[in-house]
């Protein structure tokens, strides 16, 4: 509205600037007086729009920010997740890690990447997948929480055992860590009363002979009311795997839903099995 009212009044400023030239043709014996005063109403007008353009610039740069929209109130009890980066694999029962597994592209697609089990698992299904994944599964119901009560608070995952077997200190820390877990202290200090929370302990590739290959998962949970431990589960579940490792590039992307697949299915299961109330 405002812009068109602008452009009214450049025109007719426009129109009025063009007058006197109008003027001295259809009648040359107009005064100089009446030029005059036509085109001072021309310049007039000019700056009256130029004027209101400022006025229309000004207003715009003043203009009010949108209300902020208030925030949600917090919700009234906690669920602490943690994945894991403490991938195992073991073949033929043997207490040995998994060697290497074959020539397989990796996700940069450097060609006879050679990796093994526990860095494909890395790569196939990190803490950020194992959270998605947990998302797609709908875990918070699986686990009988309620999505409008419970504020998820991801933790950095479990780690790597293998990385900190001779770290003294890393190690002291997850000793201390697997104490509290076990006994009635909650693992963050929290003050919640309602409260609960889900430790990915490990994922463990196991290849045999006579059983083939399987995913096993291990969780540990608790829920809490106050300092009252009123649900808990604990322990692994397994389900089969056929493609993964995969053994050609290819079949990459079969291995990676796979391994993914599996993983799901332990903590469906794990919940049906594992969790106790």
């Amino acid at each position: 509205m405002k812009h068109h009212a602008l452009w009214g009044a450049f025109a007719s400023a426009i129109a009025l600037s063009a007058a006197p030239l109008m003027a001295q043709e259809a009648e040359p014996e107009t005064s100089e007086a009446a030029t005059t005063e036509i085109t001072e109403e021309a310049q007039r007008q000019a700056e009256q729009v130029e004027a209101a353009g400022w006025i229309y610039d000004a207003m715009e740069a003043s203009a009010p920010e949108p209300a902020a929209q208030p925030s949600a109130p917090p919700k009234p009890c906690e669920l602490h997740v943690w994945p894991t980066e403490n991938y195992i694999g073991i073949k033929m029962g043997l207490l040995s890690g998994f060697g290497i597994v074959g020539a397989v592209l990796d996700a940069e697609g450097n060609k006879d990447e050679v990796k093994s089990v526990k860095d494909l698992m890395r790569d196939y299904l990190g803490p950020d997948v194992q959270i998605q994944e947990l998302d797609k599964l709908g875990y918070l119901q699986k686990l009988g929480l309620s999505a409008d009560d419970y504020e998820v608070i991801i933790q950095d995952p479990t780690p790597f055992y293998e990385e900190i077997k001779k770290d003294k200190a890393k190690k002291a820390e997850l000793k201390a860590f697997n104490k509290r877990m076990k006994g009635k202290e909650r693992l963050p200090d929290s003050t919640k009363d309602c409260y609960a929370e889900l430790v990915t302990t490990h994922i463990f590739y196991h290849k045999a002979m006579m059983y083939g290959s399987n995913l096993f998962t291990g969780w540990h949970y608790r829920e809490f009311d106050g300092s009252k431990v009123v649900a808990i589960g604990k322990g692994q579940v397994k389900n089969p795997l056929e493609e993964f490792p995969p053994k050609e590039a290819e079949m990459i992307p079969v291995a990676q839903e796979e391994l993914r697949d599996a993983y799901s299915k332990d903590f469906a299961e794990w919940t049906e099995k594992k969790l106790t109330r």
